[in-house]
């Protein structure tokens, strides 16, 4: 079972001052291994191994009849998530890495999230996502920034690659997939006297049968 433990920690003072730690909390939730956690903007995020998102509001455990919002599920385990809620722009949409594919979600209606797009995005696991806030200068006009948001993944494949979050939220039509025309294979010729016999042929064989 994946458990998600809160604590509290507390600073003791004295002459050997040190932390105290005072567990307050168990979600248990999630059936198997919890992989990436995100907390911000009153909510935690949950990545786990039993191929679901889930997310919970911060909420005294007084109040635990509260509905949570349904998990977000997934065709394979998912090893990141990133809710920009939680980031600098602040929007409601959500990006997870389940398997090689980053998938990204609409999650302004938190019970009906929305998914936006799919984007083959490594030969292998994707393990994390971040937002990057990429600053350029725009050509022809000194000394102004165009500030874009990018998101950068990390994958088992060893390597670490970059996308603009908009082509993420609304990714291009995957290209369809052409047939190719059958080429008509040439007509072979038969020729009249391909299998034809010369007189002498003729008349050697009629001699054959006649004897």
């Amino acid at each position: 079972m994946g458990i998600i433990k809160v604590w509290e920690l507390q600073l003791e003072t004295g002459p050997s001052p040190r932390w105290r730690s005072t567990l307050k909390e168990e979600f248990t939730y999630h059936r198997t291994r919890v992989n990436e956690i995100l907390h911000g903007n009153g909510q935690l995020w949950s990545a786990s191994s039993d191929d679901t998102v889930q997310v919970h509001d911060d909420l005294p455990s007084t109040e635990k009849n509260v509905k949570p919002m349904p998990p977000i599920t997934h065709p394979a385990a998912v090893r990141a998530v990133l809710p920009l809620s939680t980031t600098v722009i602040a929007e409601p949409y959500l990006l997870t890495g389940s398997g090689d594919i980053i998938r990204a979600y609409d999650v302004s209606s938190p019970d009906e999230p929305e998914l936006l797009g799919e984007t083959d995005a490594h030969w292998h696991d994707v393990i994390a996502l971040r937002l990057w806030m990429r600053k350029t200068t725009i050509e022809g006009e000194p000394g102004k920034i165009k500030i874009e948001p990018w998101i950068v993944s990390t994958s088992l494949d060893g390597t670490l690659r970059r996308w603009r979050l908009a082509e993420l939220l609304n990714p291009p039509p995957k290209p369809s997939i052409e047939e190719k025309p059958t080429v008509p294979l040439p007509e072979v010729k038969e020729e009249d006297d391909q299998f034809g016999m010369t007189e002498d042929e003729e008349r050697e064989l009629a001699e054959l049968m006649d004897d």
